[in-house]
C-alpha cells in the first residue's frame, strides 16, 4: 500500500488530490472524502504503528483518517488556519511544518492509535499510556508569553494518562500501582473541603460582581466575563497561604487528560509554610499500572517508567537516591505533621481559655505558650515574606528539607555532604519531636482536668489545623 499527495493550485485548480494504491501502483484510488474541495493537498503520512491511520496536510490545516483514507475529519484543535507543507511522526508525536507559523507538535497520538468504535460505544475507556521518562520537560529561557512573544508549551512532565468518559460528572479515581500491586499515588475528581468552599465563595462573589456590573450598565457578556473572571490567585495572596489542594483528575464527557509527575506524595503542608519542599521523590524506573475507577467498575493499563536516556546512573545508585529522598521526606513529614498537631492543640486551648479562670487559666495559657515555643524550635515562624528569609535564620526542618534539592539535582547517588548534613540535623529534629510528644503527653492532662471540672470538652490533639495562623510582628 502506498499513498501520494498532489496539487494543481498553480494551474488554478484548488482541489485536493490524495490517492491510494494497493497493487504496487497499477491503479490509484482518490481518497478525499471529508476534505474541503478548496484545500489543495500538501502531504500525507501513515502511522508506522497502526496501519490505516493516516494524517494529511492541506493549505488550511491537518486531517486524520482511521480507515485508510476512506473518510477524513479535521484534526485542527488549536492549530490556526495555516498552510501545512509537511508532516512527520516521530516517537509518538505528530509534527506539522507550517508555512508562516513555525512548527506545531501534537504530543502523544496514543489515543488516536487506540481509538476504535468499541471505545466510543462503551461508557469508559482507559487508554494504555506510552512509556514515561524521568525527565522534567520544563526548560525554556524564562521569557514570559505575551501577544508579541508567543511561546510554545512543552508537554507535561511525567506519565500522561488519557481516558474516555461517555458522560461527565461521575466521581473518578485514578490509582498508580507499583510492580507489587501497592498503591503509591491516588487521585480523585472530587473536590476537597477547601476547594469546595472556594468554589462556593467564588460563585457568590461572581453573582455579586455580575449584578453590580449590570446595575452600572455593563451588559455585554464578554466584558462581564472578563471582569468577573479576574480573581486573585492563591499564589498571589498575602501570607499565610493555605496548604495546596491535591491534583484533581478531570471527569468531563469525552476525552480526559491527566499528567502524573512520577512523584510519590510529599510531606504534609501547613498554613503559611515557607522554605519547605512539598515534593516527594521521583519513582524508580520500572513497571507500573494505572487503575481507573468509575461507576463501580475498574479499568487497568500497564506502563513503563524509563530512566533519563541522557543519564548514566546505574540501577543501584538510583535506588539509593530514592531511598534517601524517601527517608528525607518521612523525616520532614514527621516535623510538619507535628507542627499541625501543635497548632491544633493550641487552637483548642485558646478557644477554651475564656471559660477558665484563675490558676487553671494561667496554667492553660502556659501550656499553649510551651507548644508555640516547640513549634518555633522546629520551624521559623517569622518567615512570612521573601525579605524575612534574609533576617531570620532557618530552623532544623527547613535545613533538612533543603537537602532534597541537592540530593536530586542529578540522577545518581547523593553526594557525601548530603549524608553528613542529614546526620548533623536529624538528631536535633528528633529531640524537638520527642519534646513535642512529651509536652502533649504530660501537660494536657492538667488542662483537661480543669476543663472537665467546667464540663467542657477535653483537648484532643489531631494533625489538622483548625484555622490559619495570625501574623507575627517582626
Amino acid at each position: 500500500t502506498a499513498y501520494v499527495a498532489a496539487n494543481r493550485y498553480q494551474l488554478g485548480d484548488p482541489a485536493p488530490y490524495f490517492y491510494k494504491t494497493t497493487d504496487f501502483g497499477r491503479t490509484w484510488t482518490p481518497i478525499v472524502t471529508g476534505i474541503p474541495v478548496t484545500e489543495w493537498a500538501r502531504s500525507i503520512r501513515e502511522d508506522p504503528e497502526r496501519a490505516g491511520l493516516l494524517f494529511a496536510s492541506t493549505e488550511r490545516g491537518v486531517y486524520v483518517s482511521f480507515d485508510g483514507g476512506g473518510h477524513w475529519q479535521s484534526l485542527k484543535r488549536n492549530l490556526p488556519p495555516v498552510p501545512v507543507h509537511d508532516l512527520a511522526i516521530k516517537e509518538g508525536d505528530l509534527i506539522a511544518a507550517t508555512h508562516g507559523r513555525s512548527f506545531w507538535i501534537l504530543d502523544d497520538i496514543s489515543p488516536l492509535r487506540q481509538l476504535a468504535d468499541s471505545v466510543l460505544a462503551g461508557d469508559t475507556h482507559l487508554y494504555r499510556p506510552r512509556d514515561a521518562y524521568r525527565v522534567d520537560w520544563g526548560g525554556g529561557f524564562g521569557f514570559g508569553e505575551n501577544a508579541a512573544h508567543p511561546v510554545g508549551k512543552n508537554p507535561p512532565s511525567g506519565a500522561v494518562v488519557y481516558y474516555w468518559l461517555k458522560t461527565g460528572g461521575a466521581e473518578v479515581t485514578l490509582d498508580v500501582l507499583d510492580s507489587a500491586g501497592q498503591v503509591i499515588r491516588s487521585f480523585t475528581s472530587a473536590q476537597d473541603s477547601a476547594t469546595r468552599a472556594d468554589s462556593l465563595r467564588a460563585d457568590s462573589v461572581k453573582r455579586v460582581r455580575t449584578d453590580s456590573l449590570h446595575r452600572a450598565g455593563i451588559t455585554d457578556s464578554v466584558k462581564v466575563d472578563s471582569i468577573v473572571g479576574d480573581t486573585l490567585k492563591d499564589a498571589d495572596k498575602a501570607w499565610p497561604r493555605r496548604p495546596s489542594s491535591p491534583p484533581r483528575v478531570p471527569a468531563k464527557a469525552g476525552l480526559n487528560l491527566f499528567a502524573w509527575n512520577l512523584r510519590i506524595p510529599g510531606p504534609a503542608e501547613f498554613w503559611g509554610m515557607r522554605g519547605i519542599s512539598t515534593q516527594g521523590p521521583l519513582v524508580l524506573p520500572g513497571a507500573y499500572r494505572l487503575r481507573l475507577r468509575v461507576g463501580g467498575k475498574e479499568y487497568v493499563q500497564p506502563f513503563q517508567v524509563r530512566p533519563d536516556p541522557r543519564g548514566h546512573a546505574g540501577t543501584a545508585d538510583l535506588a539509593e537516591q530514592f531511598r534517601f529522598l524517601k527517608q528525607l521526606r518521612d523525616t520532614v513529614n514527621a516535623a510538619t505533621t507535628t507542627i499541625r498537631t501543635l497548632r491544633n492543640a493550641r487552637a483548642q486551648i485558646e478557644d477554651r481559655l475564656p471559660s477558665l479562670s484563675g490558676g487553671a487559666r494561667t496554667r492553660a495559657r502556659a501550656v499553649a505558650d510551651r507548644l508555640a515555643g516547640i513549634e518555633d524550635s522546629l520551624y521559623q515562624i517569622r518567615n512570612q515574606d521573601v525579605e524575612d528569609e534574609l533576617i531570620y535564620g532557618q530552623r532544623v526542618t527547613e535545613r533538612l528539607s533543603s537537602l532534597g534539592g541537592m540530593a536530586e539535582s542529578a540522577d545518581g547517588r547523593p553526594p557525601r555532604q548530603v549524608y553528613d548534613v542529614f546526620a548533623l540535623f536529624a538528631p536535633e529534629l528528633q529531640r524537638h519531636l520527642l519534646g513535642a510528644q512529651a509536652a502533649l503527653r504530660d501537660a494536657l492532662p492538667g488542662v483537661n482536668a480543669a476543663l472537665k471540672a467546667k464540663k467542657l470538652p477535653a483537648i484532643e490533639p489531631r494533625p489538622v489545623e483548625l484555622r490559619a495562623p495570625q501574623p507575627i510582628g517582626n
